[in-house]
């Protein structure tokens, strides 16, 4: 009895060591029977449910677990009662989420029982995938792992005499070992492997001692001829008197986790370096060297380890799969080389971003160009790598010579006999396939290789679906940028607080000053020289209301007329936060309107002087011809009287024929001649008259100018412009006429130190009959105009009252 109590003190230990790791794991586990009582529950169900100090055994899960809303594990217990088989559900509440998982647990009879359910916490890799998605699959391997223990965790109970022969040998022992009751039972120990047998007598010799030995691991042989490893506590069996009559073993079976031990330590490792390019991949937004990191990773010895990778990315608009890069060696050679040289170990992100920039599986490789060659069309098909995109699901394509699901031009080109498939999905849209093959070791492509590939598929899609958007963004800025800069009218944009915030290039050009030295002063500092906003500006109004304004502003600052477009900026509360401003300057187009009116007026003008002119010349020839005839028949004062008549019937010609010239259409007979040619001719006309009135004339011709005009006309309107300087200085003073280019035009500048002109009259100095001498006509100037303008050109005042007079005309030169 004492023997049997120390072998139920060990099983009862074993119990509690599965107790213990049944609370310490990190992963909540629940028991249902068929009428979903909770049977049992560990720690991690108490936090996660929040059911600290609550006793739930036995009570109803619907009754527990609805009130908590959201996570329900008996959902998916009843899915594994329905179906008999394991279930995995993923449920959420309140922004938190958890994966479930349920196994059956059956009785002898095979009718499930009990249902064990897995609940793990998955907020985090739901909410922060990319960064954590590597550390899930650890979890999610681990958690595989665990539940294998879990359904293997009964011990081997095997009770012997003190020479090994085997007494008692339980259901553990013989679904661990292999051997029957009937096959063991009288006969030494069978599992013990010959090369252990010394140290089996060994144990026996301590135990006939009265030790204890505990957590042995060892080796044993099962009923195949298999070794497993083995954790095994050997205890003493005594009779009443306390002596040692025989031994009781209790062994567990180590073997897978020893197992899971070094594939979780090789995957540790993988993780770690793959958890490294993807800090890598998400360090960067070159979408090329993006795709060459992702292919790299996925070809590294140490990395997925594949021999040869290419990424397929999917074009809408033609709906093809089109080969976007390839990575991979073109030959065994060749990959030796780079397996032995190209390794993450021990390595910083520095030192691997160095690394994948001077890999020898760079572009334009034989893989590479090969791949960007391929297209598959979507629309046609049916092979693996249309349905990847169309099931949106990875598969293995074994034996592909003779796979109708396999791709033919992978076939053709590439040489794969057994490739993989995974698609590239972002919120639930493909946008490409990873392709993957083991061409030169022939490796095959396993399950956990799929499962692996595609998590990292998921990091892969969303940081090519940033980098293209990224892309995408960096081109519209641009576009936008162009736009912005290429506008030729001024586009500027401040802020609540008049702060300039922004301005494109005809700002500057207007403004004459740095971009940097603008943007962030005051508009009203820039544009109206004011230290407050200037209240005749649409922008102030524009603050002050809130609503756009589109209306014409004389800049008096600037001299210039500007069509201003002023439009208030919201933020997406709706928020004032400044505004946007459209100027154009119109100063040109005024003239030109003014010019029209002008023109208009002088068409009407023209019209009445016409008619005046017609109406007076008869009468005026008659009264002249007879004033003559008189003036030579009288004498005396008659014959005075009759030459007075006479006369002003001549100045009267001479004011009519003034008008006749202004209204008449005048015919323009173009010559090429050289501008200071004609104003020579006019200083030879006025040299004697200069030289009366004690009048100097200075001359700087800079440029010939060579113009094609008709040289009457432009002498006729010169002459006018110098016959009023003349007048304007009677006796003494000083004339100055320039020549020189400016732009595409010759300038001839004239210019008198006279009296100068009044401010209010200078704007009507063109307008006809509009004269401040006592007899003047007031045609000259508007002459003078009207020339300038038939032969394309412009004319330009400044005076000043009591400083002078200065004309420039501006004509076209000969190109």
């Amino acid at each position: 009895m004492n023997e049997l109590k120390k072998g139920l003190k060990e099983v009862l230990e074993a119990e509690k060591r599965l107790n213990l790791l049944f609370e310490s794991v990190n992963i909540g586990i629940v028991t249902l029977d068929r009428k979903y009582r909770i049977l049992s529950y560990n720690n991690h169900v108490r936090e996660f449910f929040h059911l600290v100090n609550k006793n739930v055994i036995g009570k109803s899960a619907y009754e527990v677990f609805h009130e908590k809303g959201g996570i329900c594990p008996h959902c998916v217990a009843k899915l594994t009662f329905e179906t008999g088989e394991s279930n995995k559900i993923i449920q959420s509440k309140e922004k938190r989420y958890a994966e479930l998982s349920s196994y059956p647990i059956k009785d002898e009879k095979g009718n499930i029982i009990e249902a064990v359910i897995l609940i793990q916490d998955i907020t985090d890799r739901v909410l922060y995938q990319e960064e954590i998605l590597s550390l899930y699959k650890e979890v999610t391997q681990t958690k595989d792992y665990l539940e294998s223990l879990i359904d293997n965790s009964a011990d081997a109970i095997v009770t012997t005499d003190l020479k090994g022969i085997v007494s008692s040998w339980n259901k553990g022992a013989e679904r661990i070992y292999g051997f029957t009751q009937k096959e063991v039972i009288g006969k030494f120990l069978p599992f013990i492997p010959e090369f252990l047998i010394k140290t089996e007598m060994q144990y026996i010799h301590r135990i006939k001692r009265g030790e204890t030995l505990k957590d042995i691991e060892t080796l044993r042989r099962r009923k195949d001829g298999s070794i497993i490893e083995v954790s095994l506590t050997l205890s003493p069996i005594k009779d009443a008197s306390g002596e040692v009559i025989g031994i009781s073993g209790i062994s567990r079976d180590i073997s897978e986790k020893k197992r899971v031990e070094k594939e979780l330590i090789r995957r540790n490792q993988e993780l770690s370096r793959l958890f490294l390019i993807s800090s890598a991949m998400r360090g960067t937004l070159d979408l090329e060297r993006l795709l060459r990191m992702v292919l790299t990773a996925v070809t590294m010895s140490d990395g997925l380890g594949f021999n040869r990778a290419i990424l397929f990315l999917i074009d809408d608009e033609r709906n093809v799969l089109k080969g976007e890069m390839g990575v991979g060696p073109s030959s065994a050679e060749e990959a030796r080389k780079i397996w032995e040289r190209f390794s993450l170990q021990k390595k910083t992100l520095s030192e691997i971003l160095i690394e994948i920039e001077e890999c020898p599986l760079k572009k334009d490789s034989f893989l590479d160009k090969l791949s960007t060659g391929i297209e598959i069309d979507l629309s046609q098909g049916d092979t693996a790598l249309i349905k990847a995109v169309k099931e949106k699901k990875g598969f293995i394509v074994h034996d592909a010579k003779n796979n109708p699901a396999a791709d033919p031009l992978i076939i053709q080109q590439l040489g794969s006999e057994t490739y993989a498939i995974v698609p590239l999905i972002v919120r639930n849209k493909v946008i490409g396939v990873l392709w993957v093959d083991n061409y030169f070791n022939r490796r095959p492509i396993t399950d956990e290789d799929m499962r692996f590939l595609t998590g990292f598929s998921d990091q892969v899609a969303s940081a090519i679906e940033s980098a293209r958007l990224f892309e995408k963004v960096k081109l519209a800025e641009a576009e936008l940028e162009n736009i912005f800069e290429s506008i030729s009218d001024l586009l500027y944009i401040t802020t609540e607080d008049y702060t300039i915030r922004n301005i494109n290039k005809a700002v500057v050009k207007l403004i004459g000053m740095p971009r940097e030295d603008i943007i962030g002063k005051k508009c009203y500092q820039i544009f109206h020289g004011t230290d407050k906003p200037y209240k005749n500006c649409p922008h102030y109004k524009t603050v002050e209301t809130k609503n756009s304004y589109i209306e014409e502003f004389e800049d008096v600052s600037k001299g210039k007329t500007f069509l201003t477009s002023t439009s208030p900026l919201f933020d997406a509360s709706g928020k004032f936060i400044g505004t946007v401003h459209l100027v154009r300057d119109v100063t040109e187009l005024k003239k030109l309107r003014e010019k029209l009116a002008r023109s208009e007026r002088m068409a009407a003008l023209g019209e009445v002087a016409a008619k005046v002119a017609h109406e007076i010349r008869n009468p005026l020839v008659s009264i002249g011809g007879f004033s003559r005839r008189l003036e030579k028949r009288l004498d005396g004062k008659l014959k005075e009287y009759a030459s007075i008549i006479t006369n002003e019937v001549v100045r009267l010609e001479i004011k009519l024929k003034e008008m006749l010239s202004f209204v008449k259409e005048a015919r323009i007979e173009k010559e090429r001649i050289k501008g200071i040619n004609i104003i020579n001719d006019i200083i030879s006309l006025y040299s004697q008259q200069l030289k009366k009135n004690g009048i100097e004339l200075i001359t700087e011709f800079s440029d010939p100018l060579l113009l094609e005009v008709d040289p009457n006309r432009i002498k006729e309107a010169l002459i006018n412009i110098i016959s009023n300087a003349i007048q304007a200085l009677s006796k003494g003073g000083k004339i100055m006429i320039k020549t020189y280019k400016q732009s595409d035009n010759g300038v001839i500048e004239i210019n008198d130190n006279g009296p100068g002109i009044k401010e209010k009259d200078l704007p009507y100095i063109f307008d006809p009959f509009f004269t401040t001498k006592i007899d003047g006509t007031g045609l000259g100037l508007a002459i003078t105009n009207r020339i300038v303008d038939e032969h394309n050109g412009r004319i330009e005042v400044k005076s000043k009252e009591g400083e002078g007079t200065t004309f420039k005309i501006y004509l076209p030169l000969v190109r």
